[in-house]
Protein backbone atom coordinates (compact mmCIF):
# COMPACT_ATOMS: atom_id res chain seq x y z
CA UNK A 1 0.00 0.00 0.00
CA UNK A 2 1.43 3.31 -1.60
CA UNK A 3 0.46 7.00 0.88
CA UNK A 4 0.49 9.89 -1.44
CA UNK A 5 2.37 12.85 0.50
CA UNK A 6 2.43 16.45 0.07
CA UNK A 7 5.29 18.41 1.17
CA UNK A 8 4.19 22.20 2.26
CA UNK A 9 6.97 25.07 3.16
CA UNK A 10 8.53 28.08 2.86
CA UNK A 11 11.62 26.81 3.68
CA UNK A 12 13.77 24.98 1.05
CA UNK A 13 16.03 23.18 3.35
CA UNK A 14 13.35 22.03 5.39
CA UNK A 15 11.64 21.13 2.30
CA UNK A 16 14.79 19.16 1.47
CA UNK A 17 14.87 16.83 4.66
CA UNK A 18 11.59 15.84 4.51
CA UNK A 19 11.59 14.78 1.47
CA UNK A 20 14.03 13.07 1.64
CA UNK A 21 12.81 11.26 4.83
CA UNK A 22 9.68 10.22 2.79
CA UNK A 23 11.78 8.86 0.38
CA UNK A 24 13.10 6.53 3.30
CA UNK A 25 9.89 4.63 4.12
CA UNK A 26 9.07 2.51 1.35
CA UNK A 27 4.88 3.00 1.85
CA UNK A 28 5.41 6.63 1.72
CA UNK A 29 4.39 8.38 -2.38
CA UNK A 30 5.89 12.22 -2.92
CA UNK A 31 3.67 13.13 -4.86
CA UNK A 32 5.09 17.10 -4.47
CA UNK A 33 6.89 19.48 -2.38
CA UNK A 34 5.62 23.21 -2.33
CA UNK A 35 6.85 26.65 -1.25
CA UNK A 36 3.67 27.48 -0.21
CA UNK A 37 0.29 26.79 0.81
CA UNK A 38 -1.34 28.06 -2.46
CA UNK A 39 0.47 25.57 -4.29
CA UNK A 40 0.15 23.14 -2.34
CA UNK A 41 -4.30 23.72 -2.59
CA UNK A 42 -3.75 23.58 -6.56
CA UNK A 43 -1.98 20.06 -5.77
CA UNK A 44 -4.75 18.50 -3.46
CA UNK A 45 -7.31 19.90 -5.63
CA UNK A 46 -5.67 17.29 -8.84
CA UNK A 47 -4.37 14.55 -6.94
CA UNK A 48 -5.56 12.43 -3.50
CA UNK A 49 -3.88 13.00 -0.73
CA UNK A 50 -3.57 10.86 2.17
CA UNK A 51 -0.77 12.95 4.20
CA UNK A 52 0.51 15.99 4.89
CA UNK A 53 3.37 17.08 6.00
CA UNK A 54 2.58 21.29 6.88
CA UNK A 55 4.49 24.19 8.11
CA UNK A 56 2.55 26.80 10.15
CA UNK A 57 4.28 30.02 9.44
CA UNK A 58 4.38 30.43 5.90
CA UNK A 59 3.03 33.72 4.20
CA UNK A 60 0.08 34.73 2.31
CA UNK A 61 -1.63 31.49 4.53
CA UNK A 62 -0.39 29.94 7.10
CA UNK A 63 -1.05 26.34 7.59
CA UNK A 64 -3.37 26.90 10.46
CA UNK A 65 -5.58 28.63 7.76
CA UNK A 66 -5.19 26.58 5.12
CA UNK A 67 -6.45 23.35 7.13
CA UNK A 68 -9.42 25.65 8.21
CA UNK A 69 -10.45 26.92 4.71
CA UNK A 70 -9.84 23.06 3.21
CA UNK A 71 -12.70 21.35 2.83
CA UNK A 72 -11.07 17.93 2.97
CA UNK A 73 -8.17 17.24 4.88
CA UNK A 74 -5.41 14.42 4.75
CA UNK A 75 -3.54 12.84 7.57
CA UNK A 76 -1.96 16.33 8.88
CA UNK A 77 1.52 16.38 10.64
CA UNK A 78 2.09 20.05 11.17
CA UNK A 79 6.31 20.56 11.00
CA UNK A 80 7.07 23.86 12.32
CA UNK A 81 9.52 26.17 14.79
CA UNK A 82 7.15 27.73 16.90
CA UNK A 83 5.87 25.19 20.14
CA UNK A 84 3.73 27.80 20.43
CA UNK A 85 1.29 26.16 17.76
CA UNK A 86 0.43 23.04 19.44
CA UNK A 87 -2.95 24.03 20.98
CA UNK A 88 -3.92 24.99 17.72
CA UNK A 89 -2.58 22.08 16.10
CA UNK A 90 -4.66 19.37 18.60
CA UNK A 91 -7.56 21.88 18.66
CA UNK A 92 -7.48 20.96 14.06
CA UNK A 93 -7.14 17.13 15.14
CA UNK A 94 -3.91 16.92 13.38
CA UNK A 95 -2.12 13.67 13.82
CA UNK A 96 1.27 14.79 15.03
CA UNK A 97 3.10 17.80 15.90
CA UNK A 98 6.83 18.55 14.77
CA UNK A 99 9.44 20.59 16.24
CA UNK A 100 12.33 21.59 13.79
CA UNK A 101 14.97 20.71 13.31
CA UNK A 102 13.18 17.02 12.92
CA UNK A 103 15.21 14.18 13.55
CA UNK A 104 14.23 10.82 11.66
CA UNK A 105 13.48 8.62 14.39
CA UNK A 106 10.54 11.37 15.38
CA UNK A 107 9.37 11.52 11.52
CA UNK A 108 9.05 8.22 11.69
CA UNK A 109 6.85 7.74 14.86
CA UNK A 110 4.50 10.60 13.35
CA UNK A 111 4.11 8.57 10.03
CA UNK A 112 3.10 4.98 11.86
CA UNK A 113 0.57 7.59 13.64
CA UNK A 114 -0.73 8.68 10.23
CA UNK A 115 -1.11 4.91 8.90
CA UNK A 116 -3.31 4.23 11.86
CA UNK A 117 -5.31 7.27 11.79
CA UNK A 118 -6.09 6.55 7.85
CA UNK A 119 -6.76 2.99 8.49
CA UNK A 120 -9.14 4.09 11.33
CA UNK A 121 -10.56 5.90 8.75
CA UNK A 122 -10.66 3.99 5.46
CA UNK A 123 -9.95 0.22 6.15
CA UNK A 124 -8.11 -0.75 3.17
CA UNK A 125 -10.03 -3.44 0.76
CA UNK A 126 -8.18 -5.08 -2.05
CA UNK A 127 -8.62 -5.18 -5.39
CA UNK A 128 -9.45 -8.94 -5.37
CA UNK A 129 -11.73 -8.19 -1.95
CA UNK A 130 -13.80 -5.08 -3.82
CA UNK A 131 -14.11 -7.32 -6.61
CA UNK A 132 -15.30 -10.65 -4.74
CA UNK A 133 -17.64 -8.18 -2.48
CA UNK A 134 -19.29 -7.27 -6.22
CA UNK A 135 -19.46 -10.75 -7.27
CA UNK A 136 -21.20 -11.94 -3.60
CA UNK A 137 -23.80 -9.18 -3.86
CA UNK A 138 -26.63 -10.70 -5.75
CA UNK A 139 -29.01 -7.67 -5.33
CA UNK A 140 -29.14 -3.79 -5.74
CA UNK A 141 -31.26 -1.09 -5.04
CA UNK A 142 -32.86 1.72 -7.28
CA UNK A 143 -34.94 4.84 -6.70
CA UNK A 144 -37.86 5.57 -9.23
CA UNK A 145 -39.76 7.86 -8.29
CA UNK A 146 -41.40 7.60 -4.73
CA UNK A 147 -40.86 3.76 -5.06
CA UNK A 148 -37.27 1.93 -4.05
CA UNK A 149 -36.96 -1.02 -5.96
CA UNK A 150 -34.83 -4.27 -5.66
CA UNK A 151 -33.09 -6.02 -8.35
CA UNK A 152 -31.46 -9.29 -8.92
CA UNK A 153 -28.26 -8.27 -10.95
CA UNK A 154 -28.50 -11.02 -12.91
CA UNK A 155 -31.66 -9.67 -14.39
CA UNK A 156 -30.31 -6.31 -15.84
CA UNK A 157 -29.69 -6.77 -19.49
CA UNK A 158 -28.28 -3.08 -20.21
CA UNK A 159 -27.75 0.17 -18.94
CA UNK A 160 -28.53 3.35 -20.93
CA UNK A 161 -27.53 6.56 -20.11
CA UNK A 162 -30.51 9.49 -20.74
CA UNK A 163 -29.29 12.85 -19.98
CA UNK A 164 -30.05 13.24 -16.48
CA UNK A 165 -32.03 9.72 -16.05
CA UNK A 166 -30.13 6.17 -16.31
CA UNK A 167 -32.58 3.53 -17.80
CA UNK A 168 -32.09 0.06 -16.80
CA UNK A 169 -33.70 -2.24 -18.95
CA UNK A 170 -34.08 -6.17 -17.03
CA UNK A 171 -35.64 -9.08 -18.38
CA UNK A 172 -38.88 -7.72 -17.25
CA UNK A 173 -39.09 -4.23 -16.60
CA UNK A 174 -37.16 -0.94 -17.77
CA UNK A 175 -36.82 1.51 -14.87
CA UNK A 176 -35.55 5.40 -14.52
CA UNK A 177 -33.38 6.48 -12.42
CA UNK A 178 -31.18 9.33 -11.03
CA UNK A 179 -28.24 6.96 -10.45
CA UNK A 180 -25.05 7.57 -13.05
CA UNK A 181 -23.61 5.56 -15.25
CA UNK A 182 -20.40 5.80 -13.42
CA UNK A 183 -22.01 5.07 -10.33
CA UNK A 184 -23.59 1.96 -11.58
CA UNK A 185 -19.46 0.77 -13.15
CA UNK A 186 -18.92 1.49 -9.15
CA UNK A 187 -20.83 -1.05 -7.84
CA UNK A 188 -21.89 -3.62 -10.70
CA UNK A 189 -19.13 -6.68 -10.62
CA UNK A 190 -16.63 -5.58 -12.86
CA UNK A 191 -16.75 -9.95 -14.30
CA UNK A 192 -20.46 -9.69 -15.67
CA UNK A 193 -20.27 -5.74 -17.15
CA UNK A 194 -19.11 -3.46 -19.43
CA UNK A 195 -19.29 -0.14 -20.92
CA UNK A 196 -19.25 -0.60 -24.29
CA UNK A 197 -20.74 2.74 -25.39
CA UNK A 198 -20.17 6.39 -23.24
CA UNK A 199 -23.91 5.58 -22.65
CA UNK A 200 -24.79 2.12 -22.45
CA UNK A 201 -23.25 -0.92 -20.00
CA UNK A 202 -24.23 -4.64 -21.41
CA UNK A 203 -24.31 -7.24 -19.08
CA UNK A 204 -22.34 -9.43 -21.04
CA UNK A 205 -24.47 -12.34 -20.21
CA UNK A 206 -26.86 -11.42 -21.68
CA UNK A 207 -25.63 -10.84 -25.80
CA UNK A 208 -27.55 -12.58 -28.24
CA UNK A 209 -25.47 -11.41 -30.77
CA UNK A 210 -22.31 -9.20 -31.89
CA UNK A 211 -22.40 -7.49 -35.71
CA UNK A 212 -19.88 -5.16 -36.68
CA UNK A 213 -20.38 -2.53 -33.96
CA UNK A 214 -23.32 -3.25 -32.81
CA UNK A 215 -24.53 -5.81 -29.28
CA UNK A 216 -28.16 -7.71 -29.50
CA UNK A 217 -29.54 -8.00 -26.55
CA UNK A 218 -33.54 -9.57 -26.50
CA UNK A 219 -34.30 -7.77 -29.98
CA UNK A 220 -32.82 -4.65 -28.61
CA UNK A 221 -29.65 -3.07 -30.28
CA UNK A 222 -26.47 -1.45 -28.77
CA UNK A 223 -23.86 0.48 -30.16
CA UNK A 224 -20.11 -0.38 -29.41
CA UNK A 225 -17.85 2.78 -29.23
CA UNK A 226 -14.36 2.76 -31.38
CA UNK A 227 -13.05 3.19 -28.67
CA UNK A 228 -14.25 0.78 -26.44
CA UNK A 229 -14.19 -2.05 -29.19
CA UNK A 230 -11.04 -3.80 -28.84
CA UNK A 231 -10.90 -4.00 -25.29
CA UNK A 232 -14.40 -5.40 -25.28
CA UNK A 233 -13.45 -8.24 -27.95
CA UNK A 234 -10.64 -8.65 -25.45
CA UNK A 235 -12.78 -9.31 -22.84
CA UNK A 236 -15.50 -11.46 -24.11
CA UNK A 237 -12.30 -13.78 -25.73
CA UNK A 238 -11.12 -13.98 -22.43
CA UNK A 239 -14.24 -16.00 -21.38
CA UNK A 240 -14.45 -17.73 -24.27
CA UNK A 241 -18.13 -16.86 -24.87
CA UNK A 242 -17.76 -16.84 -28.58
Amino acid sequence: MKYNCLVIDDEAQARKLITTYISKIPELELVSACKNALEGQAVMSDTEIDILFLDINMPELNGIDFIKLSKKTPATIFITAYSEYALSGYELDVVDYLLKPVEFPRFYKAVLKAFERIKKHNPIVTKKEEEKQKEEKKCIFVKANKEIIKLNISSIQYIEGMREYVRICTVKRKILTLLSLSRFIEILPENLFFKVHKSFIVNIQTIDNIIGNTIFINGNEIPISRGNKKEFIERINKDELF
